[in-house]
């Protein structure tokens, strides 16, 4: 299963669905060659959306569904000498024209990614297949857009100067040519990268002074325990005199499975402390009403890691912002009952080394309400 999920990873996939309706134009009419690329992209359609919760997107499929939606306009507007003639043409133009409109997209939907409540190893999984596919978005839009300026220049020439084989060539048959390059490209690029390294993530190697000396795969760093020091951060949600904390995921590295904040995040390589904090944090970054205030810097350290811990407040003021960072498994707790049930070993070693510090200051006294309108 492992082996497939890798090769469904080339962004390219996507494209199919369109080079198989470019190449059946060739041989077949192109409303049969329509209706059966059109199948094919509903089909991946379907597909992709089965294995999406396996981290397995391609995001490449909707200027595609695009490009045939607007082609099948062009079935209704009775210009059928011009479809007999000119279809790939006609498709390729409109598949540049999405290409176009997809790269206005970029910031908008890299933020959707980063903004969403998604759990930050998918957050990190989506922008990379993001990232992915507008660079190959505008690979392709580069080669087409080349491809039919030299049609253009092509059809300008002499009729002396022409041929039928290479005005074929250059119609029909060039541009799925395109798109096949481009998908065994990107299958070459990623054999070429290490498949453990290929979504990896690169922490940041502190040195004494906690300053950025080098970088290393998480991997790595975690078969030598402890050699290495590497920041993350912390934010803890307080409401009321309230702290609100969720169980960690089964998977996590340290203290799996335990109570501790919601918010917690490595500092990624390259990556500034704000940057990975308004990350960690999403939607509730935009509020301006809701500063983050750094509490302490302190550095845990336990038999597996070493870690440069930055802990954040945030104080919620309503419960409509308490709704937008809740989790299915989480809730608020009194300071009474976490020191009732601090010495069970259900909360975080994180947490057990802060909650001193938030017991005497952040929780000793509850945040004042919103005054009434």
């Amino acid at each position: 299963m492992n082996v497939v999920r890798k090769q469904l990873d080339n962004q390219a996939i996507g494209v199919l669905p369109l080079l198989l309706f470019l190449f059946l134009n060739n041989y077949f009419s192109y409303l049969l060659s329509f209706v059966v690329g059109a199948s094919c992209c509903v089909g991946c359609f379907a597909l992709f959306r089965l294995l999406r919760e396996k981290g397995v997107y391609q995001f490449l499929l909707l200027p595609v569904a695009a490009t045939f939606v607007l082609y099948s306009i062009f079935l209704f507007l009775k210009v059928e000498p011009t479809l007999f003639l000119y279809s790939p043409l006609v498709a390729e133009l409109l598949f540049v024209v999405m290409l176009t409109l997809c790269g206005f997209t970029r910031h908008s939907a890299l933020r959707w990614a980063r903004d969403s409540k998604w759990p930050v190893y998918r957050r990190i999984a989506v922008r990379s297949a993001l990232n992915e596919s507008y660079f190959l978005a505008q690979l392709l839009q580069g080669l087409y857009t080349l491809h039919l300026f030299a049609i253009l220049f092509y059809a300008i020439l002499p009729e002396s100067a022409r041929s039928m084989r290479v005005e074929r060539f250059l119609n029909w048959e060039l541009g799925w040519m395109i798109g096949v390059l481009v998908f065994f490209y990107e299958q070459v690029r990623l054999w070429l990268m290490n498949g453990n390294l290929q979504k990896e993530m690169w922490l940041p190697v502190l040195g004494d002074q906690g300053k950025v000396i080098g970088c290393i795969a998480r991997s790595v760093s975690r078969s030598l325990p402890k050699k290495y020091c590497h920041p993350i951060v912390r934010v803890a949600v307080v409401f009321n005199g309230m702290i609100y904390l969720a169980r960690r995921p089964r998977e996590e590295y340290v203290s799996p499975d335990t109570i501790d904040h919601p918010m917690h995040s490595y500092v990624l390589f390259r990556h500034s402390v704000a940057s990975t904090l308004k990350e960690t944090v999403g939607s509730l970054a935009r509020d301006k009403s809701l500063p983050l205030r750094l509490l302490i810097r302190y550095t845990f350290e336990n038999e597996k890691v070493k870690h440069f811990v930055s802990l954040y407040i945030i104080r919620l003021r309503t419960e409509e912002q308490l709704a937008r960072c809740e989790r299915r498994d989480g809730k608020l707790w009194t300071p009474k009952q976490i020191e009732e049930n601090l010495s069970s070993g259900i909360f975080s070693e994180y947490f057990v080394q802060e909650f001193p510090l938030l017991r005497n200051t952040v929780l000793a006294t509850a945040f004042p309400p919103p005054p009434n309108p």
